[in-house]
């Protein structure tokens, strides 16, 4: 019995995602759609971030304003537990960054409905990406195209998460 144990909290663990209604492909593309529009800069969102690693013995957490000016680059104006600023460029990152979020090629891409909220899942499809990235998740807020949460899910199990208020 012992030895099933970790196999039956696998299965009830991975039982909410499984449980999710996943919608039909024309209603995904136009939710991708409304979402990728909503997100076109210039864009400016107060934030909490939340960075969870098996190394760290807390997790760190972050709060400040997002400023994006023009596609591919974020400012952060960290204000909380140090001011900082950091500028975040796809023209100047270290892994290759898609110029799309909802590009086909780049990720498979699952939207589920969860009922007050919609859940897109963004796995990447791209070798290079897969290395940094293991998977994106974004809640809307509501049923609205406004995106709330967006999870980073890193390949080592870390993740980061980044709530917009």
């Amino acid at each position: 019995m012992k030895r099933f144990l970790p196999i039956f909290l696998l299965l009830a663990l991975s039982g909410p995602l499984n449980a999710l209604d996943a919608l039909p492909k024309e209603e995904a593309q136009a939710l991708c759609a409304r979402i990728e529009a909503a997100l076109l800069p210039p864009q400016t969102a107060e934030y909490r971030l939340r960075r969870h690693s098996d190394l760290l013995e807390q997790d760190m957490h972050s709060s400040g304003t997002m400023e994006i000016p023009a596609a591919g680059v974020i400012y952060l104006h960290q204000k909380a537990p140090v001011a900082r600023e950091t500028i975040l460029d796809a023209a100047s990152a270290r892994f290759p960054v898609p110029q799309r979020l909802f590009d086909e090629k780049v990720f498979r891409i699952e939207c589920y409905d969860e009922g007050p909220n919609f859940l897109l899942v963004l796995t990447p499809l791209r070798r290079d990406l897969s290395r940094v990235v293991g998977s994106v998740e974004l809640r809307t807020a509501g049923r609205a195209d406004k995106v709330q949460k967006v999870r980073l899910n890193s390949p080592d199990g870390g993740y980061t998460l980044l709530e917009l208020l």
